[in-house]
């Protein structure tokens, strides 16, 4: 019987860690889209960052001080 017991221990235990490799695959899914997500964001706010700075440049006439970008 104690066989048995310890076969029936290890299937639930097998069981509860695949149900824990589930959980955590779902997690890491849900993490890389919002990764995603602000690297899109990330992506836009750069390009308005250049386009601000192009204004910026044309007004001023195209230079650069030093220290800046």
């Amino acid at each position: 019987m104690s066989t048995l017991s310890d076969a029936v221990a290890a299937i639930r235990e097998v069981l509860s860690l695949t149900e824990d490799v589930r959980r955590f695959g779902e997690t890491l899914k849900e993490i890389s889209n919002e990764l995603r997500e602000h690297d899109r964001r990330i992506t836009r706010l750069e390009a308005q960052w250049d386009t601000v700075l192009k204004l910026s440049l044309g007004r001023r006439g195209g230079q650069l001080g030093e220290g800046e970008r």
